[in-house]
């Protein structure tokens, strides 16, 4: 607060400023003046701020309007609440996943106010079978984007609020079918991060283990791979063998020269390990890219309708590689340590989730027992 005096020392007024850090990080500036008194110049700085801050909130929901489109809310809600949100971008992603590849393209023809709780339990009845963390996010997320239609009382109530979880997966993570390891196995002859893939699989690597993967840990000429940084002690340490077709990608990948000393960099700067948001981004364009080959739907450079599985992530491949021991014939005790466990009943629950390659084998072998015991009986 201060006075102001013309040039022969007459007083003015009575003059106020306020800065106040708008959504930018930038400043507004507000400027009261009065002619009466110092109260009264205060008064009218505070009914400014007050409209100030009135003005801003009808700013962020210009164009939101009872009968929108849920698809037009769902995407303003992101817009406002997610994107430029203090969140890790490896969170950013997956909501955008759910928003724009779930939600909005199953409600795309729903008004807001139309939307039943009805319409909500049959979206989330489509995921019958599939992961419960996933069904769980998915579940989260239209709950939240309903909440702030409620808040903003363009519906009376959420009807996403009290809908249950159907019957779905819990606690345990599927190896890839025959058909995304061709796909995966297709695109990462092409891919910026095809080698870091394929070393998941073939290796059965953690994220956090292929992220921190030097060129010193691998061994070619002997074929093998030392984990050398792992999030158990269990982990750290263990040999892996490389397969041929790894081995290849690996050298080619080495060829690059783009950092002597860390296998996996970050795509924008080649001297500087993988941290877990780059991990991640180089994970999602790797399946952005998948997805397209196999036939998703694009619009405006965005897969609005995919066609790879929800639950597909990372950590699949390690789970893959776990089942291709037990196809391939690797005793328990022996897959144990090569996955890293340190509880065997770790590894015993992966290996009792039979493929259908490992059933027909064994279902050859007491087969051909049992013609072995009637033969041996018959000619005794």
């Amino acid at each position: 607060m201060y006075e102001l005096y013309d040039k022969d020392g007459k007083f003015i007024c009575y003059r106020m400023t306020k800065r106040i850090k708008n959504d930018s990080g930038e400043y507004d500036v507000l400027t009261a003046r009065s002619k009466k008194s110092e109260k009264e110049c205060r008064k009218i700085m505070d009914e400014k701020i007050r409209n100030y801050y009135i003005q801003k909130e009808k700013e962020k929901h210009k164009g939101v309007f009872p009968d929108m489109l849920f698809k037009d809310f769902a995407d303003n809600w992101y817009e406002l609440n997610v994107k430029d949100a203090d969140c890790s971008k490896v969170n950013k992603d997956n909501y955008k996943n759910y928003v724009y590849t779930h939600i909005i393209p199953y409600f795309k023809s729903y008004k807001l106010c139309d939307i039943h709780e009805d319409d909500c339990q049959r979206f989330l009845n489509q995921y019958v079978g599939k992961s419960k963390a996933m069904v769980s996010k998915l579940r989260m997320t239209l709950r939240r984007i309903m909440r702030k239609a409620k808040k903003q009382k363009l519906i009376p109530d959420n009807p996403a609020e009290d809908i249950v979880l159907p019957q779905v997966t819990q606690g345990s993570r599927r190896p890839i079918t025959d058909e995304e390891r061709a796909m995966i196995l297709e695109t990462a002859k092409i891919h910026y991060a095809g080698a870091m893939i394929l070393t998941m699989l073939y290796c059965g690597l953690r994220p956090i283990e292929v992220r921190n993967l030097k060129w010193a840990d691998i061994d070619f000429t002997n074929d093998l791979l030392t984990v050398t940084k792992s999030k158990t002690a269990a982990g750290t340490g263990r040999k892996l063998p490389v397969p041929p077709q790894l081995k290849t990608a690996l050298i080619e990948h080495k060829l690059k020269g783009q950092n002597d000393e860390w296998v996996f960099v970050r795509y924008k700067n080649h001297k500087l390990p993988l941290d877990e948001n780059s991990f991640y981004h180089a994970w999602h364009n790797f399946c952005r890219e998948m997805d397209i080959a196999n036939g998703a739907t694009v619009y405006r450079n965005q897969v609005t309708k995919s066609t790879l599985a929800p639950d597909l992530e990372p950590y699949l491949l390690r789970h893959t590689f776990c089942t291709d021991c037990q196809a391939a014939g690797v005793p328990l005790n022996v897959a144990k340590e090569l996955m890293g466990h340190s509880d065997i009943s770790v590894t015993a629950k992966i290996y009792t989730h039979m493929v259908d390659e490992v059933f027909e084998q064994n279902r050859k072998r007491l087969a051909e027992y049992a013609i072995f015991k009637e033969q041996k009986k018959a000619n005794a």
